[in-house]
């Protein structure tokens, strides 16, 4: 008897360790191929909502390829739209960097000295143990700073690129793809089953970025009118900016409302003044997250907060801001795969 349960042991030790080697190799595979794999699944992610919209076109005499290349075109020009009305005003702000650094020391100069003291012991709480190093000089150079702009800008294009193309192609060939899937697997019943698991995803997928789209462009025309009638400079910039950014649940709208309070200090004088756009938004936000957005997708697509945090903290720790933006659309997906796998197994209880 200790002879079999040592093996049986042994056996679970070896399984367990077989398990976190697979999960490691396949982290950091997805880390590795970060460049190519997040415009891939972000186009996987984009095909499967408006796939259905091709098989509309086409049970109507379009065909398949001109369908998903009048889809594609309308995402690139989309994506074109959002970028042009945002290029100028933050070209402009990119401008006035140096008179926004001087005007926001100015508007906390009455924090400084708790900062300094705060700076202070945390500096000599640094200092201990630690050897003294001579202060380092940066020089940093023209050409330098448009070598980082160049290198920033070049995988975003390229990026894009492999984006639109993997949508075209998945747009075009998305029913031959779930159809060879489907046909790999042998008994009746496991097609029948992954037949509804792609149905699943793309109805929740569907559900939660349609219905999020339409939330968040009422989000950022709000934040326009009010960022407009506060005499904020650039309101259609902080509309699109609290549009796109409020796809990332509790950290986008957090993001935008510093943003939009540092924009206030510098555009308003005095303190409490350049708060208000910041609060204004905060209040619009609160009531879009706390009761909106609750109401409209709780009752199609049912999130769990915890889990929309761990998702947003795994992806994010693997793909960067990319992975944050898709973390809920593959949390959406693992969900209902998940629950279609639990249908067959769930007990029936008695009524």
């Amino acid at each position: 008897m200790p002879e079999k349960r040592d093996e049986w042991l042994w056996r679970r030790l070896s399984q367990v360790a077989m398990v976190a080697v697979a999960v490691v190799v396949v982290g950091a595979a997805l880390v590795a191929a970060r460049p190519v794999l997040v415009p891939i699944v972000a186009a996987v992610i984009i095909g499967s909502v408006i796939g259905p919209a091709i098989e509309g076109l086409s049970r109507r005499g379009v065909p398949t390829w001109l369908g998903s290349l009048l889809m594609v075109v309308g995402v690139a020009a989309l994506i074109y739209g959002l970028a042009a009305a945002m290029a100028a005003p933050l070209a402009d702000w990119t401008a006035r960097a140096p008179e926004i650094g001087e005007t926001l020391r100015e508007r906390f100069a009455s924090l400084k000295p708790a900062m300094q003291t705060f700076a202070s012991v945390f500096e000599s709480i640094q200092s201990i143990g630690r050897v003294a190093e001579p202060p380092m000089v940066v020089e940093v150079a023209d050409s330098q700073m448009l070598g980082s702009v160049v290198a920033l800008v070049t995988p975003v294009i390229g990026q894009l690129i492999l984006f639109l193309g993997s949508l075209l192609f998945f747009l075009a060939g998305r029913v031959q793809i779930k159809r060879r899937v489907v046909q790999v697997m042998t008994p009746r019943k496991t097609r029948l089953a992954a037949l509804r698991v792609f149905r699943e995803i793309e109805e929740r997928l569907g559900a939660y970025l349609v219905t999020a789209t339409f939330i968040n462009i009422g989000l950022g025309l709000a934040t326009v009118l009010m960022t407009w009638a506060l005499g904020l400079p650039n309101p259609l910039l902080w509309g699109v900016l609290a549009g796109v950014l409020n796809y990332v649940p509790y950290v986008g709208p957090a993001i935008t409302t510093l943003i939009l309070a540092m924009a206030g200090i510098v555009s308003f004088p005095g303190l409490l003044p350049g708060l208000l756009p910041a609060a204004a938004f905060l209040v619009i936000t609160s009531i879009e997250g706390q009761f909106l957005t609750p109401l409209i997708i709780g009752r199609r697509v049912s999130l769990n907060p915890f889990a929309v945090f761990l998702s947003m903290a795994l992806w994010t720790w693997l793909w960067g801001p990319a992975g944050t933006f898709l973390s809920v659309p593959l949390l959406i997906a693992a969900m209902a795969l998940g629950d279609s796998l639990m249908a067959k197994s769930r007990p029936q209880l008695p009524g």
